[in-house]
């Protein structure tokens, strides 16, 4: 039954009475249900079953009338014989059976209208003109996935605009892009819950009335979003970037809902999914939303924007969970708050998308500039600052990202042209390094003898993956040197290198730093196509230049056109340092030798330990003997004065005289002497001494010593023990070099034994024959 004319116009002056006396009348829209609920119905609310006492009218308080569902809200019943206020319900969502789509019959008090934003937009005074930042598309794989539950027009709105903005200007294959949308549909709901269809009924896209090209793949769903989970599992690689976007609605923590089993108080952060019938809220929490999103296998970067109301909330648990070395995670409002709609479009999701793509949906430019370094790209970071700096309305924009600071560093896009050299086997020239060591450079590579085919030899997909190839480098002779460049940008482009060399040390400082090249003519860098690796040089180091026998460090730095080579110049403090050695993939080092070594014999590792000019340090030293067989016994002698006061961990110590120390470290484990006191400009030498024992298996066995100052590792020495049987051995002693099995081989003690290959390289290092294996080639 129908509401008198009558008894509906009191109720609608009673309740804007009631309004005004709260002081609400401003800020709160009303509307009002044309039925009559009877004596023993009940209230089939979204949020609760309310039984009915009288016969009464339902007047409807819409508490924040331009937010995304759930947020604050009051049903009011009002007795019909009265006309007065006698019960009030809290809620949170809205009653299914009110048409909230602002027609006249349901709405009689409207003062607050969501946000126009191409209205608001046109209140600017200054434009920058589109697409000022320029982006470009990234070498590396990139993957999407764009979801909106219960849509409303401005959600499926958004997810087009998102969709043009990855195809159109970052160039993503749109079969990587996996959007899950209302019914598995290009519709969504009108206010009164009946699904429109897109073109039929509701024309082209209010952007730039064109028509709609998303394409969907499943339904705003757990289960559609489920599947749009595995299909990118199924393809995504490490090394790639996965960006995901949520929109529609959400709650938190005490807001209501109704499902089909009735009505619920929501206990976590949630985003509403789409339902059929539009009759329910179906929540999907975010615990579940984590782990479904464990299928993922790991990858490089993960970008998520998420435009929900209390999107804020799902920030530490997907920071927490991440498949990705790198993630950022931008939200429109704090996990507290709830979340702007538009009339075309939500506010906080238009905004963030304009700065990503340099223009709003109808090509008007932007309030102010989004790429604010001017690198050519648009990172995640200045893509949330501007959309934070240009809110209007009640959104709380919040973001976070692990490790902190680098969103800075997360892109849809990268320049035309980039140019790197590894830092390791895992570095696919994402800047800054995060992962693996910084002295392992598989792209510096040192040989005795010029190369005949350097592409032959270096290039071939195996030995891309090998960070062993070369030799040590030989005093008294030429060595030639090669660098791998590779281009992770989308133009080919050439360039030129420069190479240095240092002792071992934990921290070599530049003014250490010896110019193998010349810095008039640096070597060049042939073109190199996208995705593509070539090699340049070789970088000829004269023997003249070469101190002396040893092991040395080398420092490799490429430059290009709009991709320039940092300047060892701007090194002026140790954080101006460990920037251009961390947060540049046009510079790289490698402080890593292998050593060839028999079983039952012992090996040294020196390096320097080195201070800051001008200023103390306290300084960590970290050894890394993670690798190594339980077996083998390692001792450290190092100055006196940097470790007595040192604070151990698996190190102890066994002997002291009155200027050094030496300490017993456990293989197998990470030794560490923590808080020394290193003075300005201090270059310490430090030894390290491995016994291998008779019972150690043939392998290859990593070790490292690195310096970590203010938690930041600023350098390391890595080497490689290769323990194996060798046909030569060297006595370091006598200066002989016997055939292994010889039985004056059997004689030398292990700190005398030096394992060769061939028998070319030890004599040419000094050694003399035995007179009784190798008579040949004894002097006696």
């Amino acid at each position: 039954m129908k509401l008198t004319k009558a008894i509906k116009t009191g109720v609608m002056n009673e309740a804007l009475v009631h309004a005004k006396k709260l002081k609400i009348d401003k800020q709160a829209n009303l509307h009002i249900y044309n039925e009559v609920l009877v004596v023993g119905d009940r209230l089939g609310t979204s949020a609760l079953g309310v039984p009915i006492e009288r016969d009464s009218a339902l007047v409807f308080v819409d508490l924040s009338p331009a937010c995304n569902w759930a947020h604050p809200c009051e049903y009011n019943l009002y007795d019909i014989k009265t006309g007065k206020l006698y019960q009030k319900v809290k809620a949170s969502l809205p009653p299914l059976m009110l048409n909230l789509d602002r027609e006249a019959e349901t709405a009689f008090h409207m003062p607050v209208q969501v946000i126009d934003t191409k209205i608001k937009r046109a209140a600017w005074k200054k434009r920058i003109p589109p697409i000022t930042n320029a982006p470009s598309v990234s070498s590396n794989e990139r993957y999407a996935i764009l979801f909106t539950g219960k849509a409303e027009n401005r959600h499926t709105n958004d997810l087009e605009f998102l969709y043009r903005t990855l195809i159109d200007i970052y160039g993503f294959n749109a079969a990587n892009i996996q959007v899950c949308n209302h019914d598995g549909t290009v519709n969504y709901f009108l206010g009164n819950n009946t699904s429109q269809t897109i073109g039929a009924n509701l024309g082209n896209w209010p952007g730039d009335n064109t028509a709609y090209r998303l394409v969907v793949n499943h339904p705003g769903t757990q289960a559609g979003f489920q599947a749009a989970l595995n299909a990118i599992a199924a393809q995504i690689q490490p090394e790639d970037f996965l960006f995901i976007h949520t929109n529609n609605h959400g709650g938190g923590v005490g807001d209501q809902g109704r499902n089909a089993q009735g009505p619920f108080n929501l206990t976590n952060f949630c985003m509403f999914v789409y339902d059929a019938t539009g009759t329910y809220w179906i929540p999907y929490y975010v615990n579940d939303f984590i782990t479904d999103f464990s299928v993922l296998p790991a990858c490089e970067e993960l970008m998520v924007m998420m435009e929900q109301c209390r999107s804020g909330g799902f920030i530490t648990p997907v920071i927490n969970n991440s498949p990705a070395n790198w993630t950022h995670v931008a939200t429109a409002v704090a996990a507290t708050d709830y979340s702007d709609g538009g009339a075309n479009f939500d506010p906080f999701a238009e905004d963030w998308i304009a700065g990503m793509n340099g223009q709003y949906p109808d090509g008007t430019g932007l309030s102010q500039t989004v790429d604010t370094n001017n690198d050519g790209r648009t990172s995640a970071i200045e893509a949330f600052v501007y959309a934070d700096a240009v809110v209007q309305g009640g959104d709380t924009p919040t973001s976070s990202d692990s490790p902190s600071g680098y969103g800075a560093y997360i892109f849809l896009g990268l320049p035309a042209h980039d140019l790197y050299l590894r830092d390791n086997l895992q570095d696919h020239g994402r800047e800054p390094l995060i992962g693996g060591g910084i002295s392992c450079s598989p792209d510096i590579i040192v040989y005795n003898q010029e190369l005949l085919d350097p592409e032959a030899t270096l290039g071939t997909p195996a030995a891309q993956q090998s960070d062993t190839l070369g030799q040590t480098v030989e005093f008294g002779q030429d060595n030639f040197i090669y660098l791998r460049v590779q281009n992770r940008g989308t133009q080919p482009t050439s360039g030129t290198a420069r190479l240095f060399w240092t002792n071992p040390s934990a921290l070599p400082t530049p003014n250490s730093w010896t110019e193998i090249t010349d810095p008039a003519n640096p070597t060049a860098i042939p073109s190199i196509n996208p995705q593509e690796m070539k090699i340049a040089g070789p970088v000829v180091w004269k023997k003249a230049d070469i101190p002396s026998k040893g092991h040395y460090c080398f420092v490799g730095l490429i430059n290009s056109g709009n991709d320039p080579a940092p300047d060892p110049a701007t090194i002026h403090t140790i954080d101006d340092y460990y920037n251009f050695i961390r947060q540049s993939n046009n510079a790289t080092w490698k402080n890593f030798d292998v050593v060839d070594i028999f079983k039952n014999s012992m090996t040294n590792m020196g390096f320097s330990i080195q201070g800051w000019p001008k200023i103390k340090l306290s300084a960590d030293l970290m050894i890394d003997l993670s690798q190594l067989p339980t077996e083998l016994k390692v001792t450290l002698r190092i100055l006196k004065r940097l470790s007595s006061s040192a604070i151990l961990e698996n190190a102890k110590l066994i002997k002291e005289s009155a200027t050094y120390q030496q300490f017993e470290l456990t293989a197998g484990k990470k030794a560490y002497l923590r808080k020394m006191n290193l003075k300005a400009s201090d270059k310490c030498q430090a030894t390290l001494q491995i016994t291998i024992p008779e019972q150690t298996s043939d392998g290859n066995y990593r070790l490292a010593v690195a310096e970590i100052i203010d938690e930041k590792e600023m350098g390391r020495v890595t080497q490689m023990l290769a323990i194996g049987q060798y046909p030569y051995m060297g006595n370091r002693r006598t200066r002989e070099v016997h055939i292994s099995n010889c039985d004056w081989a059997a004689k030398i003690s292990q700190r005398n034994k030096e394992a060769y290959q061939d028998l070319e390289r030890a004599l040419k290092q000094g050694y003399d024959g035995c007179r009784f294996c190798l008579p040949e080639y004894s002097k006696d």
